[in-house]
């Protein structure tokens, strides 16, 4: 019930400053007031960007930083505060954001809101500049694909069984996390590349053996992927 009143408050602020925008571009048209939406339109990516924040009540939440970051460029830009030909400059912004969201993204952030629960044998999980949790009670769990891409995703297949002939997952992080927690019992066998990010297994049983395992292929890119128990 928390949760649905955390999201329902994000909600109500960003529709109130959707109302507030439409108010005053009528008034600019009217020539009531100046509005120029030509020059004011970055305020939409700082405010779903503020809205992402909110949302998922997560200071660390990198899709949302990224939004509002990009909108305040633009809106530089937009008032020659920032020449264009200076904006290519601060690319690496990104970066910083997704560094500090993977080394500050805990757990406790998210413990008011509960993993949705799945008993799918199979699962197809997407976060794009959001956040993804699910909880897998699966008896008979065959794998899946789990994609993160400026945002994060939490798959606890703690309470699950794997498949008489295993299961395989396929996970990436672009610019984003995916945290996978597996029973300490299962065999769990990591392929795993990195470009500019990081992988880690903390499985009491890893290995690359024959049998009923689990097998994980984990690909990320300025990003961060972690099994454990």
């Amino acid at each position: 019930m928390a949760r649905h009143k955390k999201c329902s408050h994000g909600a109500g602020f960003f529709g109130f400053i959707l109302i507030a925008i439409g108010i005053l571009w009528i008034l600019d048209n009217l020539g009531a007031v100046d509005f120029s939406f030509d020059v004011w339109w970055p305020l939409i990516l700082i405010l779903i960007g503020l809205f992402n924040l909110i949302n998922h009540q997560n200071v660390f939440n990198s899709g949302g930083w990224i939004l509002i970051v990009v909108g305040v460029i633009f809106l530089l830009s937009n008032y020659d505060i920032l020449e264009w030909n200076e904006v290519w400059k601060f690319w690496p912004v990104i970066l910083i954001i997704v560094g500090f969201s993977l080394l500050f993204r805990k757990h406790e952030f998210n413990y008011w809101r509960k993993a949705k629960i799945s008993n799918k044998d199979e699962i197809d999980g997407t976060a794009i500049f959001a956040g993804y949790e699910k909880k897998i009670t699966s008896k008979s769990f065959k794998g899946g694909n789990i994609t993160a891409m400026f945002g994060g995703a939490e798959i606890d297949l703690r309470e699950a069984e794997l498949d008489e002939n295993g299961a395989t997952i396929s996970a990436s992080a672009t610019f984003g996390g995916v945290d996978i927690f597996i029973p300490a019992s299962w065999p769990v066998e990591i392929h795993s590349t990195a470009i500019l990010g990081g992988i880690g297994s903390k499985c009491r049983n890893e290995q690359c053996s024959e049998g009923k395992r689990l097998i994980i292929y984990a690909t990320a890119t300025f990003g961060g992927i972690e099994i454990k128990n």
